[in-house]
């Protein structure tokens, strides 16, 4: 402050110079009298002029001042802004890790493992959370189910919704094999709890292993592709229906279901369209027509190298340009029907129904599906447990005894009910036995054996009972009326 107030008065002696030498120059000509007016209006003049030059500069000093002051509490805002902003930015990546971690929840550890198909599928994310899912799920008739959804938008928003529409499409798949029937539900229900304009696109498709025939429906999807193996051709599997879960349509929306007959080594190629919305470095798209090509060069292949091809390519043909959405691709090979029917002793004419069991707390829910088509067709009760008794029977010898009790061996169950006869056949994965070497528990001296009971329960409660050369199938018919 003791500079300021040297350097102040330095200026103004310095102006006070200026100021005398200019009056004295122009008092030269002056009388004696007039100078001496002039000298007290000069001396006048010259106070006020030091005294508004002080002002001034007091002014500039406490606006300075000032100034500075508020520098200073900019400075502490300014701080505490970008703490509250880091704590923010903090609480947002751990909300976001959060929902990462609960949409690969969400996603399958692995594929289930299915009658007559093969499976593999890879996710691609373009950030930490995105709003596809893809799932094989087995419905209570062991048909299998492949859904692949997208959500439109990403992060925390999109993955909730991907999270409840999971749940949904498996609670409906237990209650029905119609995918048109399972959109128009879901839709309904999404209208009410979502209140954005967020939405969704899906492909539900419904194989059923016996017939090789896939039941399908597409709401607003992209359309899978399927590479035919008999003559390495790629078609597409078009079918119009609405997005899912936009409240504007949900007077209008309607979805249909279109059926598509399936050889033997047939592929089925499921993704979303951030797969085909990936850019080159010159913003060229991958394209449906470059990943037709692709599926067509490598469709012969089994399907986790189709997987790897199509994202190898991708990624190859994107050069290093980041991913603008992520996407899903799943691929499905399907088995040869014919030798499941040959394996099952039934015709396809007959077209039985399939149930699967590998464990004996599975055998009652295998019996209640029966049970209950025997019911619906007016079968007597009396008839009902007779064949509980034999199903119960022939499901314990096969896992127990056929699969040596081994969990990872499946117990193929394939079944017919009609109004005049109910038949159901079992076929394990051991090696069989000789069913006319068995002893007879009518005798005396096999009564303490813990063997041939079942079969002969079966033998006396069926009307034909069955056997195949190798000895792991026996199939049992029981008529109406007998």
């Amino acid at each position: 402050m003791q500079r300021k107030t040297r350097a102040t008065a330095a200026t103004t002696g310095h102006i006070t110079k200026l100021v005398l030498e200019a009056e004295r120059k122009s008092s030269m000509s002056l009388s004696p009298e007039q100078k001496n007016r002039r000298s007290i209006t000069r001396k006048e003049r010259l106070r006020r002029l030091c005294r508004g030059y002080r002002k001034r500069q007091q002014e500039l000093l406490d606006r300075q001042k000032s100034i500075e002051l508020r520098n200073e509490d900019l400075s502490v805002a300014l701080k505490e802004a970008h703490y509250q902003l880091g704590r923010r930015t903090s609480e947002l990546n751990d909300e976001l890790e959060t929902a990462c971690r609960i949409q690969e929840g969400l996603l399958p550890e692995e594929l289930p493992e299915t009658i007559n198909l093969k499976s593999a599928a890879r996710y691609i994310p373009a950030g930490k959370v995105g709003g596809d899912l893809y799932d094989i799920i087995i419905t209570p008739r062991q048909k299998t189910a492949i859904l692949i959804y997208d959500v439109s938008g990403h992060g925390i928003p999109s993955a909730l919704i991907a999270a409840m529409a999971k749940m949904l499409f498996t609670h409906c798949l237990e209650k029905t094999d119609s995918p048109s029937e399972v959109f128009s539900i879901i839709n309904r229900q999404l209208c009410h709890y979502i209140k954005t304009e967020q939405y969704l696109t899906a492909f539900l498709g419904i194989i059923d292993p016996v017939n090789n025939v896939m039941t399908y429906s597409r709401a607003g999807h992209v359309a899978p592709l399927i590479y035919h193996a008999k003559n390495a051709t790629v078609s597409r599997l078009d079918a119009k229906g609405f997005f899912i879960g936009h409240s504007a349509l949900l007077s209008i929306a309607r979805y249909n279901n279109e059926s598509v007959v399936l050889d033997g080594n047939d592929k089925i190629l499921f993704y979303t369209d951030g797969l085909t919305e990936g850019t080159n470095l010159q913003g060229k798209l991958f394209g449906s027509e470059r990943l037709r090509r692709v599926f067509m060069e490598h469709g012969h292949n089994n399907v986790e190298s189709i997987v790897e091809s199509v994202v190898v390519e991708q990624e190859k043909f994107r050069q290093g340009t980041p991913l603008r959405d992520d996407f899903t691709i799943l691929c499905v090979q399907i088995g040869d029907s014919d030798r499941l029917m040959a394996s099952s002793g039934f015709t396809r004419e007959e077209a039985p129904s399939i149930l699967v069991a590998s464990r004996l707390d599975e055998i009652d829910s295998v019996c209640s599906v029966i049970l209950r088509d025997m019911d619906m067709h007016g079968h007597p009760d009396r008839s009902i447990k007779q064949f509980k008794i034999c199903v119960f029977e022939m499901l314990t010898n096969a896992i127990l005894h056929g699969n040596g009790g081994n969990e990872q061996k499946k117990v193929l169950v394939f079944y017919t009910v009609t109004r005049s006869e109910a038949a159901i056949s079992v076929v394990d994965e051991g090696n069989g036995f000789d069913h006319r070497n068995l002893p007879d528990p009518l005798s005396p001296e096999n009564r303490l054996l813990d063997h041939g009971r079942g079969i002969f329960l079966i033998h006396h409660y069926f009307d034909t009972v069955e056997f195949n050369d190798s000895g792991n199938r026996i199939l049992g018919r029981k008529y109406q009326g007998r």
